[in-house]
């Protein structure tokens, strides 16, 4: 974790949405732990998290782990935050189970009025549920695999929280994706995309501001999001638009049989 004190009331506020705004398929609950399945695809809905405490041993915990989700057909891993008991990434460290996918969660404050940044001539289109053409776009924009495709369909479909699909157009072409999750005063975003020829023309901007826009026309105070420690770009985009670090998280993989 990191060396700054954590807020664990606030960490846990913000799984409990995590976990509401990008469902599982499938969940097994083993003493505070939730091991979450969905195809594979994204690893948030596809590792076991710990929510509450447990007294559930490290080994016991990688042993229904790899049983669990090998039954299922899915890379057993395990998401490690300042949720996980003492002891838990050292043990599993410590078992060869491998360091994979650091991710920082951030937040901002959506107390002020939210100003509309990035490209003036981008449009953007909010839909509350998402059609085949935003997931054959979002798709398309994150380069996924056809059964990831259908995955993203499954997952994005069972969001039964409040949400928002956005698609950004620039001269009618459809060139960003993402999403807007509201719940209890917080707004999260989650699959934000932009086509490759797009990035770095202000279409990300334009898109996050927007969907912040329509979190506070929900009653957030405070938004939310994810992204992977090594996406330096993404995250210096997000800190300009008002994100700081809460936490972070990584995940744990056993190793090859």
């Amino acid at each position: 974790m990191t060396e700054t004190t954590t807020d664990i009331a606030l960490v846990r506020d913000l799984e409990e949405r995590l976990f509401n705004a990008w469902p599982a398929l499938q969940t097994v609950h083993v003493d505070g732990w939730l091991l979450r399945m969905a195809g594979g695809h994204t690893k948030r809905s596809n590792a076991a998290s710990q929510l509450h405490p447990s007294a559930l041993p490290t080994d016991e915990l990688a042993r229904i782990v790899k049983s669990v989700y090998r039954r299922a057909g899915i890379e057993p891993m395990v998401r490690v935050t300042p949720l996980s008991s003492d002891g838990t990434d050292a043990g599993l460290e410590a078992a060869g189970w491998t360091f994979y996918d650091p991710t920082v969660v951030m937040t901002a404050s959506l107390k002020d009025r939210v100003k509309l940044q990035g490209a003036g001539t981008a449009g953007v289109v909010m839909a509350e549920e998402p059609s085949d053409a935003w997931i054959e776009g979002a798709a398309a924009a994150y380069e996924l695999a056809d059964w990831q495709r259908d995955m993203l369909a499954a997952i994005v479909s069972n969001i039964r929280v409040e949400a928002a699909f956005a698609t950004v157009y620039v001269e009618r072409e459809p060139l960003g994706y993402g999403i807007a999750v509201a719940e209890r005063g917080y707004v999260g975003l989650y699959d934000l995309a932009v086509s490759p020829a797009a990035r770095g023309s202000g279409v990300g901007a334009r898109m996050v501001t927007s969907l912040l826009h329509w979190g506070r026309s929900k009653g957030a105070g405070t938004a939310y999001l994810q992204v992977r420690e090594a996406n330096v770009k993404a995250q210096a985009l997000y800190a300009r638009l008002g994100f700081s670090e809460i936490y972070r998280y990584w995940c744990r993989r056993p190793p090859a049989a």
